[in-house]
C-alpha cells in the first residue's frame, strides 16, 4: 500500500482525503480464546511506509488467556533495522476491576508482544510479559486494547 500517486501528479480533494484512510481487519491473537460473545476488531492506516493500528478484544463468557499475547502485524513487515524507533502503547482489564497499562515490542518480523506495566510501591515499574496471570488473572470478560505504528519494509 502507500500512495496511489507520484510525485508532480495533480491531487483532488478526494486525493487528499483518502491519505491514511482506516481500512478494517480482524487481528489474530496469539494465546487467546475467545468465548461465547467474544469480539476481536482491529482497523489499520498506512500512510507511505508507516502503519497505523489499532486493535481489541473482550474474552467474552468463558474466554481465555494461555501465554503472552501477541498479535499479527496487519500489514507489511516491520522494519528491524531499527532506523525508526516504534511505538506501541495500550490497556487491559483481565478481570472485572483494574485496568492496566500495557507496553509492546515488535520481536518479531510478523508480531507484536505485550508486556505489562507492573507499579510497585516505592519502586519503579518493572516490564513483565502478559500471560494467563500478568498483569492479572485474566476471567471472563477481560478486555485487552492495543494502538500503535511502525515503518513496513
Amino acid at each position: 500500500m502507500g500512495f496511489p500517486f507520484s510525485s508532480g501528479d495533480v491531487l483532488t480533494a478526494a486525493d487528499m482525503n483518502a491519505i491514511g484512510d482506516w481500512t478494517s481487519f480482524t487481528p489474530t491473537f496469539n494465546n487467546v480464546t475467545l468465548g461465547a460473545s467474544g469480539t476481536v476488531v482491529g482497523r489499520y492506516a498506512v500512510v507511505n511506509d508507516l502503519v497505523f493500528y489499532t486493535v481489541k478484544f473482550d474474552l467474552g463468557g468463558t474466554g481465555s488467556v494461555s501465554g503472552q499475547i501477541t498479535f499479527d502485524v496487519p500489514v507489511g513487515t516491520p522494519d528491524s533495522s531499527n532506523q525508526y524507533a516504534t511505538s506501541h502503547m495500550g490497556w487491559c482489564r483481565p478481570a472485572t476491576t483494574f485496568y492496566h497499562a500495557m507496553g509492546f515490542s515488535g520481536n518479531s518480523t510478523t508480531q507484536i508482544y505485550s508486556y505489562a506495566y507492573k507499579i510497585n510501591v516505592g519502586t519503579y515499574s518493572n516490564i513483565t510479559p502478559t500471560s494467563a496471570t500478568v498483569p492479572a488473572t485474566w476471567t471472563s470478560n477481560g478486555i485487552f486494547y492495543m494502538a500503535g505504528w511502525y515503518a513496513k519494509t
